[in-house]
């Protein structure tokens, strides 16, 4: 397998252009801050996002029910991961004990078996896995783990990365080929390029070959996402659904075989990308045609 092709270290890389020079500073300085008052509902006049909350929820540090949208934990990934190239970048260091705080609630929010999502353990523990097409849990989970390899990166601090690979061998044991495991693949991609930032960061092969397997079994026939949305019938997520296709989440071909770009873009460029780090990482010549 190969090497890879790394990005050189933000300690090393300096944007001195005054204007993008000056994005960085306000994400930073004010943005950051700013994001984590929303996450925690503390901004008057907003929406609540129950974001934090559902963690606290899902620890069993607070009592209630989750709130929000199915795929609320992510946000908190996505600012985790934002401070993380911030400090790498010599920026935000004051953030940085939150974003400690942050790892160690999503530790306490685990699972024994390394699971972890909000939606599902709070209010569904036994469906875990069963709508792949409309849960995010694997999206989720690739933001998980992209915040924590990028956090691990950027501190030295062990813990983040090590719940990352927690949350991956678990995903590592449930899905493949094997008579006991689940078939599926992600209904929203993401995890698939995750699983190869952490293969670089750990020299783990088991994760690249998981996101190589996710990307082989996408688009066979019978097609799994068609099938799992005839199985979980009317009690959809998203009432829109109803009119779901296999092109929207690009499953209408295995990848090596798309040739134009389909469905939802943010999925679509997610797949791209994973496919790039596979077929390098494997020197695949077929996904690197495609």
């Amino acid at each position: 397998m190969g090497s890879g092709i790394f990005t050189p270290s933000l300690h090393n890389i300096q944007i001195m252009d005054p204007l993008f020079g000056g994005y960085l500073d306000v994400v930073a300085n004010k943005l950051l801050p700013y994001q984590w008052e929303v996450l925690n509902d503390r901004v008057a006049g907003t929406e609540p996002s129950y974001c934090i909350e559902n963690f606290r929820i899902a620890a069993g540090e607070h009592p209630g029910v989750h709130q929000g949208v199915v795929f609320g934990d992510t946000d908190a990934y996505k600012w985790l991961e934002t401070v993380a190239f911030c400090l790498e970048a010599g920026k935000a260091k004051e953030l940085e004990a939150t974003a400690d705080a942050l790892v160690e609630l999503m530790g306490r929010a685990m699972t024994a078996d390394g699971y972890l999502n909000t939606y599902y353990t709070i209010d569904h523990p036994d469906q875990r896995w069963t709508n792949l097409t409309e849960g995010h849990e694997l999206y989720s989970a690739g933001h998980m783990i992209e915040a924590c390899v990028a956090y691990t990166r950027a501190t030295g601090k062990p813990l983040a990365q090590e719940l990352a690979c927690r949350f991956a061998d678990l995903i590592c044991a449930v899905f493949g080929p094997g008579s006991t495991q689940n078939p599926g693949y992600p209904g929203h991609q993401e995890v698939e390029l995750a699983l190869m930032k952490l293969y670089h960061a750990t020299g783990n092969a088991r994760y690249a070959q998981q996101a190589r397997y996710f990307l082989q079994v996408r688009g066979r026939r019978p097609n799994y996402l068609l099938n799992e949305l005839a199985r979980t019938g009317k009690e959809r997520i998203f009432p829109e659904f109803a009119d779901y296709d296999d092109k929207y989440a690009q499953s209408h071909k295995p990848p090596v075989e798309q040739s134009e770009a389909e469905g939802h873009a943010v999925r679509a460029v997610y797949m791209y990308s994973a496919m790039a780090d596979v077929a390098e990482a494997f020197d695949d010549e077929a996904m690197k045609d495609a």
